[in-house]
């Protein structure tokens, strides 16, 4: 992983030491499951679960969604993850349209950053 890219996942609010210690220390292992991170079809499915009021199955994926952020190191997502986790919890999706917007924005910018650098890379 070039300094680059780890300047630029750290100004997104990703915490790579911590993160890359999830991955047994190895910063290899972290960059390969990084770059699978753009095709996890969590937040999609969220939304395709809210748009059908299917509240309980749009809870798991933003659940599911909070944890792989966390895991991730990804700081920002997971906070961003968290209000609208907690208002699907409730059992209603009153309130979440700041919150989704924001977790969207933060994805876009992180998976932006990391095509960007997806191309190049050899794994």
């Amino acid at each position: 992983m070039t300094e680059e890219f780890k300047s630029e996942l750290k100004e997104a609010g990703v915490d790579l030491e911590d993160a890359v210690t999830r991955f047994v220390g190895r910063e290899e292992i972290y960059e390969q499951f990084l770059y699978r991170f753009t095709d996890d079809k969590n937040l999609i499915q969220l939304e395709e679960y809210l748009a059908m009021d299917d509240i309980d199955s749009a809870f798991k994926k933003a659940h599911t969604l909070k944890g792989l952020t966390g895991n991730y190191g990804f700081k920002k997502m997971y906070e961003a993850a968290v209000p609208v986790v907690e208002i699907l919890r409730k059992g209603s999706a009153d309130g979440i349209e700041e919150p989704l917007a924001e977790l969207k924005e933060v994805n876009c910018l992180l998976c932006g950053i990391i095509n960007k650098y997806k191309k190049d890379a050899q794994y």
